[in-house]
């Protein structure tokens, strides 16, 4: 699924292996460690005693997290070493809330020379913002960066990301100086947040009611370029301007410094000559993900005209993305005000139910689909990447599998055994589809029959429906599924992209070829192997393979249909800067263009402008801060969540954290790229495969180094 990090395999979660040295290990100059001390005991007092908390914590880190400890140990001879080049990240997670006031880094760096990095702060809630940037900040071995916290913050988690470095990515220390919060809003420091913060506070009153303050200015400005003078669009001076210099496809963004309860985002345009534009704005919520909330599409608009958004019911953000796809002129801002109030206590979990993941089925060898066959036997099937198929009832695996063809696949990467889909009529005709890898190197689908015992296929029955030919070992597809309304088999196809070349041959906009698309085909009217549905997008069109059904894809891993509503959901994979989902609403007529190479979730992939035109946008992204790799996906219909009804999850194999995606209720009406809210994310403890359900709409993800299945339950359960 990724050529970075390879999704399929333990060894493909290290990046490439760096040629430089390691950076010295003898400080550059003396800096007193502090000693870490025991738990503060909590306190009241106007002066509480700050401590060395960090190592109370857990290291964590995305290369070499067995030695992050190292980092917090309060020995600066120690260090953790991620033994890889920039973007890194190193984290602290506490095991209690803390009130901090301070952070010190201690630097490890041969050479000397300019790093960049930035510090976020979890506030407990699975939810992390932008608190500080240092950029462009020449550092040297023993070197100590302080960032001060003012006023101290109730924290859960540190989170350092170092964007850029001459060396590899190292801390000899990591040090956070606090004391313990037991409450939400600690008595020593209630005073001093209600005297010197400029922060609006809300109450109860105002999260249901706009009149927040304008909260931009309290954070900071970025932007695709000319990102020096950003702040100049969240500086409340409307004479001052933020200009790209460039013409469309360009974005600005506010990284607010907390969460913020948000009614309402206001943009003052600065634009000459007026005319039709086109924007997105997307709202992040602190849990690595931001939605696609509002689009104007060719609204014509003039210099000094304020596009008002009205965000209704108010939602706790903490990033504001602003992306211009087209327009008359260079893109700029005069002014981006964003309304809204802290909220009265820390928001914990966005008002989702309580959810966790439960084991209920271990000993499998690579599991990557979990899926059911409709016929109402309550029976799960579980892919094993290697070759076989494992049937699942009443949490037992059946001891002989339900298909083994390991003898015909190749495994392992991205490669293997990696999906099986049953037509609606399974019940009665007994054969089924699986998409596999075949020992020649090319993703080949294929039609079983089941024998006289329902829980043991013919391996011998098999009959090719299509082979597509793989030119790389990487991006290879593998999603298969039928549509809920038609009964046609949609096919996920990955680009078959180079990793070290980043597929120049740009085949998910090419016609020609059947990879980096979504197919459609009829697999059940009787023609051999198959036939193409009437209502291809593309039957009429030169140049362009009949069972083309959507194209501008990287690696289509995990689609899924609502099979209530018949909606597609397409997590694709991302190249090195972001990850996606798409939605294409039922009753498409297919024909979308979801933008790779062209665009990497909802930005220029590497040329600045590109340009949008006969693009769709993704609806959900996240970027390649703390993951790697996305992968799919289930629409929830069990009874355990009443109010999570048509959530659709997806999650990310490096990280494992697991998001739902739901469009409210107030949205519904509107435009199908409108009104897309995130799921606070549940965390797996293992790299996450895939995510699946069974015939009562529960929603499973697969354990790929663990071998287990996990079921999303209420958290008494």
């Amino acid at each position: 699924m990724k050529s970075r990090l390879g999704v399929l395999t333990v060894g493909l979660l290290v990046l490439i292996v760096a040629t430089s040295c390691v950076p010295n290990t003898e400080p550059g100059q003396t800096v007193a460690a502090s000693t870490a001390a025991s738990r503060p005991a909590a306190t009241a007092t106007p002066a509480p005693q700050r401590n060395n908390v960090a190592a109370l914590g857990t290291g964590h880190a995305f290369e070499k997290n067995e030695s992050a400890h190292l980092a917090i140990d309060g020995d600066l001879d120690s260090v953790w070493n991620s033994q890889q080049f920039a973007p890194e990240w190193f984290s602290i997670t506490f095991d209690d809330f803390y009130l901090v006031d301070r952070i010190e880094m201690v630097v490890t760096q041969l050479p000397a020379g300019p790093t960049t990095h930035e510090v976020w702060l979890g506030s407990g809630s699975d939810t992390r913002v932008l608190y500080k940037r240092l950029i462009g900040v020449h550092t040297e071995d023993g070197q100590t960066l302080e960032v001060a916290i003012s006023p101290p913050r109730r924290l859960k988690e540190v989170f350092i990301l170092t964007l850029d470095s001459p060396s590899w990515v190292a801390w000899r220390e990591v040090r956070v100086f606090g004391w313990l919060s037991a409450n939400p809003l600690d008595a020593a420091v209630k005073a001093t947040l209600d005297t010197t913060s400029t922060r609006p506070k809300g109450d109860a009153a105002e999260i249901s009611a706009p009149g927040g303050e304008n909260v931009s200015g309290l954070g900071l400005g970025f932007a695709s370029a000319e990102e020096e003078s950003a702040h100049l669009a969240i500086d409340d001076d409307p004479n001052s301007i933020w200009n790209s210099l460039l013409h469309p496809q360009q974005w600005f963004s506010i990284s607010l410094d907390e969460q913020y309860l948000v009614d309402k985002v206001e943009m003052v345009v600065a634009q000459t000559p007026a005319g039709p534009t086109t924007h997105e704005v997307w709202l992040g919520d602190g849990s690595g993900t931001r939605t696609l909330y509002k689009r104007f599409a060719s609204l014509l608009t003039e210099d000094g005209q304020t596009l008002e958004i009205a965000i209704d019911p108010p939602r706790s953000i903490s990033e504001v993305l602003i992306l211009t796809l087209d327009g008359p002129s260079s893109v700029a801002w005069r002014e981006v005000r964003v309304f809204g109030s802290l909220p009265p206590d820390p928001i914990e979990d966005g008002g989702a139910p309580r959810m966790k993941l439960k084991k209920i089925i271990a000993g499998l060898k690579l599991p990557v689909q979990v899926t059911h066959a409709g016929d109402g036997s309550g029976r799960l099937f579980v892919v094993e990447q290697e070759g076989r198929i494992r049937i699942v009832r009443n949490g037992i695996v059946a001891d002989a599998p339900f298909l083994d063809i390991s003898k015909h696949v190749t495994c392992c990467g991205e490669r293997g055994l990696l999906n099986v889909a049953f037509p609606p009529t399974y019940s009665a005709k007994r054969y089924f589809y699986v998409s596999y890898i075949s020992q020649a190197g090319d993703t080949v689908i294929s039609r079983f029959t089941t024998s006289s015992d329902p829980d043991r296929a013919d391996p011998g029955s098999e009959e090719v429906v299509l082979a597509i030919e793989q030119l790389h070992h990487f991006h290879n597809g593998g999603r298969i599924a039928f549509g809920p309304q038609d009964g046609y088999l949609y096919i996920g196809s990955g680009d078959s992209g180079n990793p070290s070349l980043q597929d120049v041959e740009d085949r998910g906009q090419d016609p020609s070829t059947l990879l980096g698309k979504i197919l459609r085909i009829d697999v059940e009217s009787g023609a051999k192997p198959y036939s193409i549905p009437a209502g291809n997008p593309f039957t009429q069109i030169d140049g362009y393979r009949d069972e083309i059904w959507a194209l501008g894809l990287r690696n289509p891993w995990g689609f899924s249909f609502d099979k209530m509503t018949g909606d597609l959901y397409i997590p694709d994979t991302g190249n090195i800067k972001r990850e996606e989902v798409n939605f294409q609403p039922v009753g498409s007529r297919g024909g979308e263009n979801y933008g790779w190479r062209i665009k990497e979730g909802s930005v220029c992939f590497e040329s600045l402008p590109c340009s949008a035109q006969g693009l769709t946008s993704p609806v959900v992204e996240y970027d390649h801060v703390y993951a790697c790799a996305i992968v799919g996906g289930a629409v929830y219909h069990g009874s355990n969540f009443p109010h999570m009804q048509g959530v659709f999850f997806y999650a990310d194999f490096c990280s494992g954290r697991i998001w739902g995606l739901k469009r409210s209720g107030a949205d519904s009406t509107e435009d199908f790229q409108e009104g897309w809210q995130s799921i606070p994310p549940l965390h797996a403890s293992v790299p996450i495969s895939s995510v699946g359900e069974d015939e009562e709409g529960n929603v499973y993800a697969t354990g790929y180094q663990d071998g287990a299945i996990y079921m999303l339950v209420t958290s008494s359960q």
